[in-house]
C-alpha cells in the first residue's frame, strides 16, 4: 500500500522537490546536488535522507561516493506521470539548477575525455586488472558463435578489439565510440584489415546515451568493458535494446561490483562494476531476457558476461530462442 501521507510530507519542501527533478534527469552524487544548489552538505544530505525514506529517491552507495537515482514510488507509480506533466519554464529556481546541472556534466564529460585522450595508446593494458584479455575474448566468442552475428554494433569500441575479432564474421560491423582519439586508433587497424572485411565496416562517432542509429537495426550489440563509463547505465541498456532487432542478442562485458576506488578516481569509472539482480533488472525493462551469464575469475576484478535476447517476432530472429543458464 502506498504511504500517501508520507510521500506528500516528503514532498512537501521546494529543496526537495528541486532534488527529485534533477535526479529524473541524471544520478547525482551528494556533492554534486550541494554544487547544484548551493546549500550545506548536511543539509542536502538531510533532505536526500527524507526522500529515500519516503521511496521516492533512494541512495547508492559506490566505494566513498553516494548517489542518488529515481526510487520505486517514483519509477513504478503515477508519481512520475506527475512530475512529467509540470511546468517549469517560469520556476527561477529550477532553471538555475537546470544550468548548474549541465555544468556537472559536462565536467564528467570533459573528465573522461581528457583521460581517454591522454591513455589511447595504452587502452588495451589498462584492463591487467582482471583476467587474461584471452581468455574474456575466448568467452565472448563462444557466447556469440551460437548464433549468426547478423548486423553487429560495438558500443564504445576503443581501440577496435572487438572489430578485429568479430567483423569478418558479422553481415555488417558498426564500430562506435564518442572518442575521436579512440576511433583514431580502430581506423588503424581497420587499414590492417583484409578487404573483403573492412569493406563491411563503419566507424563511426556517437554518443551511447543517444545512438544516432535507427531503431530495430542490429541482430548484435556488443558492450565490452564500456557499460562502467556510464552515468546512467539503465539508459544506455535502453537504447541498446531500442537499436536491437526482435530476438537480437545483447552483450554486457563488464567488472562485477567491486571497491576499487582508485578506478573512478584515476580512471574516470562512473561505475564500481554492476550486480548481476541490475542488470537483470534493465533487461526486463526493456523487453529483454537474461538467457546467459558467466564469471571470469583470476584477476583482482572479476569479470561478468551477461547476454540478453529481445523478445519480439520469431520470425525476425538470428538464432534459436535460448534459456537463462547461471
Amino acid at each position: 500500500m502506498i504511504d500517501l501521507l508520507n510521500i506528500m510530507r516528503a514532498l512537501a519542501d521546494p529543496t526537495r522537490l528541486r532534488i527529485v527533478f534533477l535526479v529524473r534527469r541524471l544520478e547525482l552524487s551528494v556533492g554534486e546536488l550541494v554544487q547544484i544548489l548551493g546549500q550545506s552538505q548536511p543539509r542536502v544530505s538531510r533532505h536526500v535522507r527524507i526522500l529515500d525514506e519516503a521511496g521516492i529517491l533512494e541512495r547508492r552507495k559506490e566505494g566513498s561516493w553516494v548517489f542518488m537515482r529515481s526510487g520505486p514510488v517514483l519509477t513504478e507509480g503515477w508519481l512520475n506521470t506527475l512530475f512529467d506533466s509540470a511546468d517549469l519554464t517560469q520556476a527561477k529556481a529550477f532553471q538555475r539548477d537546470l544550468l548548474r546541472l549541465e555544468e556537472v556534466r559536462a565536467a564528467r564529460t570533459e573528465m573522461a575525455a581528457a583521460y581517454f585522450s591522454a591513455h589511447a595508446s595504452e587502452w588495451d593494458s589498462l584492463r591487467s586488472l582482471h583476467v587474461a584479455e584471452s581468455e574474456v575474448e575466448e568467452a565472448i566468442g563462444q557466447i556469440l558463435y551460437t548464433a549468426t552475428l547478423g548486423n553487429v554494433l560495438d558500443v564504445g569500441t576503443g581501440t577496435g578489439r572487438m572489430m578485429e575479432l568479430f567483423a569478418a564474421q558479422a553481415r555488417h560491423f558498426v564500430a562506435l565510440d564518442n572518442s575521436t582519439e579512440m576511433l583514431r586508433l580502430a581506423r588503424a587497424k581497420l587499414a590492417n584489415m583484409e578487404t573483403d572485411v573492412a569493406g563491411k565496416v563503419d566507424i563511426m562517432l556517437g554518443d551511447f546515451n543517444a545512438l544516432p542509429l535507427a531503431d530495430g537495426e542490429f541482430d548484435t550489440v556488443i558492450f565490452h568493458q564500456v557499460l562502467h563509463y556510464a552515468q546512467h547505465p539503465e539508459g544506455v541498456i535502453a537504447e541498446a535494446a531500442r537499436v536491437l532487432a526482435p530476438k537480437g542478442r545483447l552483450i554486457i562485458v563488464d567488472f562485477a561490483t567491486h571497491d576499487h576506488e582508485e578506478l573512478r578516481t584515476v580512471h574516470a569509472h562512473a561505475r564500481l562494476g554492476f550486480a548481476d539482480d541490475m542488470i537483470m533488472k534493465a533487461f526486463q525493462a526493456n523487453g529483454v531476457h537474461l538467457a546467459h551469464q558467466t564469471s571470469l575469475e583470476g584477476g583482482a576484478l572479476a569479470v561478468k558476461i551477461w547476454m540478453g535476447q529481445k523478445q519480439g517476432d520469431r520470425s525476425a530472429a538470428v538464432g534459436p530462442e535460448l534459456r537463462i543458464v547461471a
